[in-house]
């Protein structure tokens, strides 16, 4: 953490990419690839399997049967017949989807197998760099630049820990550039949070296969939540389950005062998802710019033994927002990048608390 009245100039630079897993492999968190030559039919081959994949788990199967869907495949087989280059070639496949504004797919040179991804997913730790704690008199900014990582959460931990201890009178969460991640965030918004909240519902390729409804209230408060803390388990338990409660659960200590989250293009998925909750559930302000619109589950895939592909497989649909996916977060107090910070400083500073701010724990 950092002492009071200090800032660091920004995030790290690997939190500035669209896809986590890509995000990892860039940072150098994964081995480096081994030289290996590929020719002009293997990425024909490799695409082909690529294609397969997308029709067995991708989570909309409908859009498969596409137009769109069609003429994007066919493009890429011929670039995977006229490019020699796999770096070349993963950019390609990588903008004909960032056009198509489709999030959480990408194509990468294999550095481990999926199943060394899921594994390291489940055991990383990120360090320092995952949160910072900074103060302004009594105004508290916690800024969360992952929620990757085994060891976040108990950073997050410790940070409302502090707030309690200092008896902070606002608090700003600052999520600008978080690409998302795991389970972190479930710290970060049961420390808010006086009761159990239901958030909303993963919608799996099972849902979508059979119907593009939106499932009722009633529906979702059957089935029992999704607790888990594995994201080996989560991406197994999408693929059998049409439909994943979302919930949280609170924590101590407690903060009850008022809550600005700052928010810009590059604040995506998990980072959304909580915003978005705090927003709708504990009146929390957002600052700053749109959302990146980019809430989809991925999970990586083997393409033979040379690329990895990471593949949209469940869709988010919140209580409070409905799907954040494509359209982002619409912050309630338009700023700058530059201005956000100290817009909500602020406007905290002028705000009451709500019952209290934080209770010890016990």
């Amino acid at each position: 953490m950092m002492s009071p009245g200090t800032e660091k100039t920004g995030p790290p630079d690997w939190t500035d990419r669209r896809s986590f897993i890509v995000s990892l492999l860039a940072a150098g968190l994964a081995v480096a690839p081994s030289a290996r030559a590929a020719n002009r039919q293997d990425y024909r081959q490799s695409m082909s399997h690529i294609e397969d994949i997308f029709m067995r788990s991708f989570f909309d199967p409908a859009w498969m049967m596409t137009p769109q869907a069609r003429l994007l495949f066919s493009d890429l087989m011929i670039a995977a017949g006229s490019i020699s280059d796999p770096d070349q070639f993963c950019r390609s496949f990588d903008q004909s989807f960032q056009r198509l504004g489709l999030s959480h797919v990408a194509l990468s040179v294999q550095r481990r197998s999926a199943a060394q991804l899921g594994r390291y997913f489940d055991t990383m730790e990120v360090g320092s760099d995952a949160i910072d704690l900074t103060w302004y008199d009594t105004v508290a900014c916690l800024t969360v630049h992952t929620f990757m990582g085994q060891d976040t959460g108990p950073r997050i931990m410790t940070a409302f820990q502090e707030l309690a201890t200092n008896d902070a009178m606002g608090l700003i969460i600052d999520l600008r550039d978080n690409p998302g991640g795991a389970f972190a965030m479930r710290n970060l918004v049961g420390h808010c949070l006086s009761g159990e909240v239901d958030a909303g519902m993963f919608l799996g390729r099972r849902w979508y296969a059979e119907t593009d409804l939106v499932p009722d209230r009633a529906q979702i408060e059957a089935l029992i939540p999704w607790q888990g803390t594995s994201v080996v388990d989560l991406w197994r338990h999408l693929a059998t389950h049409p439909i994943t409660r979302v919930q949280f659960l609170p924590l101590r200590p407690t903060y009850r005062g008022p809550i600005a989250i700052l928010i810009n293009g590059r604040t995506q998925s998990a980072a959304e998802l909580v915003a978005e909750l705090l927003r709708s559930t504990r009146g929390a302000r957002l600052v700053g710019e749109p959302s990146a619109g980019a809430m989809l589950v991925q999970r990586p895939f083997d393409v033979g033994d040379q690329f990895t592909l990471s593949l949209p497989v469940a869709d988010y649909i919140s209580h409070g927002s409905g799907r954040i996916e494509g359209s982002g977060l619409v912050p309630d107090i338009n700023a700058r990048t530059q201005d956000a910070r100290s817009v909500a400083q602020s406007m905290l500073s002028e705000m009451s608390p709500i019952g209290g701010n934080a209770e010890d724990p016990e």
